[in-house]
């Protein structure tokens, strides 16, 4: 009877586990594993999946006022926010790229950088292109050369999410403040946290909408170079 109980139990839960992993995954462009639906219920239990913390601007601090970006570079986003997944993976369950968009933005990660091998060349003004070493899907990213043992994951500054056309990259923190309320970008729900006194995801680790139009797509490119500038001079400083 025990054993009976028992296995009833376990149905029940596998079915309520399942359906709750149906729920997160529902939308995606992709197969989140198991892991990864585990860590999201985490993040959600802690609130760190809500629209509130992840526009939040409050706590972007710096010495330096002046970011890359201006009012000028970045009009208000003319249109509602997507609907998010805000968790792991972070994505655009709506208002994803067109192909034609998605097309350009690779040719242009492509004009602006050069195969990845090692991470080290002679020359600092070069831009890397690889595989990402923190997007699990192994999303096409772009990195700083010879980058400080103090640099966020060997480099990498920004990496493209091909499901949905959106982007994650981090930023001076007035730029940060100033996407967010022009509704271009939002905060990965992860910043500022610790993983195994390793990993530490900056504060100002955006996620970038995806472009929608050829006029968003320029809009695109400042944001872009921004992250690429902001994140240069800031090795410079480590």
């Amino acid at each position: 009877m025990f054993l009976l109980v028992a296995l009833i139990i376990l149905i029940i839960l596998f079915i309520l586990f399942k359906r709750s992993y149906n729920q997160y995954a529902f939308g995606l462009r992709e197969q989140p594993t198991y892991l990864l639906w585990l860590l999201t219920r985490y993040i959600n239990f802690n609130g760190w999946s809500t629209e509130e913390y992840c526009l939040r601007t409050n706590n972007f601090q710096s010495n330096d006022q002046s970011g890359y970006l201006s009012e000028k570079d970045i009009p208000l986003r003319n249109q509602s926010r997507p609907k998010m997944l805000r968790a792991v993976p972070h994505r655009q369950l709506t208002q994803q790229a067109p192909d034609d968009i998605m097309h350009e933005m690779y040719k242009y990660i492509e004009s602006i950088s050069i195969p990845r091998y090692g991470g080290e060349t002679t020359n600092n003004q070069l831009l890397l292109r690889g595989k990402s070493v923190v997007e699990y899907t192994g999303a096409d990213a772009i990195f700083l050369p010879n980058a400080n043992q103090k640099t966020f994951d060997k480099g990498e500054i920004a990496h493209i999410h091909s499901n949905d056309g959106s982007f994650h990259m981090i930023f001076h923190p007035s730029d940060a403040k100033l996407l967010i309320n022009t509704k271009w970008g939002e905060r990965f729900p992860l910043v500022g946290r610790n993983f195994l006194n390793k990993i530490i995801v900056p504060d100002t680790y955006l996620l970038i909408y995806a472009p929608q139009n050829e006029n968003e797509l320029q809009i695109w490119k400042t944001i872009l170079h921004a992250a690429i500038n902001y994140n240069r001079d800031n090795q410079k400083k480590l």
